[in-house]
């Protein structure tokens, strides 16, 4: 048990770093578009390599992860870009649910035993789904990418379905976000379609909501 509460203490001073570091360098230059672009194209043919490391380490430390796919964009093109992004956020995903699984896990599953029983319950249900809740939890960008890592880690959902799910996922909001940047440089129909599009992603939930009732509705009759 000790070594549990060691690993759960060691994964809050991680998580809490992470984020202060996150918030820090929110107003630096790391969110600046020109400061990225400039700094990303210095590596020349190397320029891609860097742009993925930076993704992982990103979507580690809490950094937001919508400049960078703009800049990608940007720099690499729309479909070059989506392509290292989707690289840098799944390697980044997958090790920060690794850091989340070896230092949490143990501890959540000794709570939820002892203390909390009946959540245990959706525990093993999210160990069932866990490729299908992944997977829609990727594919709406309203959810937290960076924290979702971290909170699926300490759960029973599989590191392959975790990894398969987050890559399949996150490919529709990589490609809108990656492509608004390689549209930036002028207002467009592309644009305009793109940003509507990252619209419709988000309201996902909302349509499963609707579509839910009604089909719950009719049911009933």
């Amino acid at each position: 048990m000790k070594v549990n509460k060691l690993k759960i203490i060691l994964l809050l001073i991680f998580l809490i770093l992470a984020i202060i570091l996150g918030k820090f360098t929110s107003s630096s230059e790391f969110l600046n578009r020109e400061y990225l672009q400039s700094y990303i194209l210095s590596f020349g043919i190397l320029a891609p390599i860097v742009f993925i490391l930076v993704y992982i380490l990103a979507t580690i430390f809490f950094f937001p992860g919508t400049p960078l796919s703009i800049v990608a964009g940007i720099v690499f093109g729309g479909i070059k870009g989506t392509i290292y992004t989707i690289i840098g956020a799944s390697i980044g995903a997958i090790l920060a649910f690794y850091i989340a699984r070896i230092l949490g896990r143990d501890y959540v599953d000794s709570l939820l035993k002892n203390k909390f029983k009946k959540l245990d319950k959706y525990d093993v249900k999210l160990k069932e789904n866990g490729f299908l809740t992944t997977l829609f939890l990727r594919l709406v960008p309203l959810f937290p990418f960076n924290g979702l890592n971290f909170a699926l880690g300490v759960t029973k959902v599989k590191a392959g379905d975790f990894f398969i799910a987050t890559l399949i996922g996150i490919i529709p909001g990589s490609y809108i976000l990656v492509n608004i940047g390689d549209a930036s440089n002028m207002f467009s129909l592309r644009l305009l379609i793109l940003i509507l599009a990252f619209v419709c992603l988000a309201l996902i939930p909302t349509c499963y909501k609707i579509c839910k009732r009604k089909f719950a509705r009719r049911k009933k009759r």
